[in-house]
């Protein structure tokens, strides 16, 4: 049965997660895997933004999401972010997904925060479709860290 905890208890897992981030979102960049580990064995030492959830099942870890104060360098007037949500291949499609997002929303509700945001660089996985049937709404294109074009979502809070 898969359960969801926060990153502070499970510290053992930032090498983990940090790979998955890694690998998804930066691997193509100039970020370093030295220092994707370094953010993520951060996350480890409270459970303060940036803060991170991870599902675990068998007592291995198969998906996380994050909480974080600014994830869009050009968009800085816009905070919380809902941030690196991903569940591994084979436990996808079980709602997995969701009830991360759902740990985000409370967590950012809990901060009395009225909006909550995330943005996709691409839509390889469908993850329009999937947050919007969740509950959120498209704000604009921007111009990404990368320079390339994403699509910014928000969800109300209140």
């Amino acid at each position: 049965m898969a359960y969801i905890t926060i990153l502070t208890k499970h510290p053992e897992y930032a090498p983990i997660l940090a790979f998955w981030a890694y690998k998804e979102w930066y691997q193509t960049r100039s970020i370093t895997f030295d220092l994707v580990i370094k953010a993520y064995e951060e996350r480890t030492k409270n459970a303060k933004i940036p803060v991170t959830w991870i599902v675990i099942e068998d007592e291995i870890p198969v998906g996380m999401v994050s909480l974080k104060e600014n994830d869009l360098w050009s968009r800085k007037d816009l905070n919380p972010w809902l941030a690196s949500l991903f569940v591994l291949p084979e436990y996808r499609n079980r709602g997995l997904g969701y009830l991360l997002i759902r740990q985000v929303i409370e967590k950012a509700k809990s901060l009395k925060y009225n909006r909550l945001h995330l943005f996709t660089e691409s839509d390889k996985y469908n993850l329009e479709n999937y947050y919007i049937k969740s509950g959120w709404s498209f704000l604009e294109k921007e111009k990404g860290n990368d320079k390339n074009i994403i699509k910014i979502f928000y969800y109300n809070l209140d």
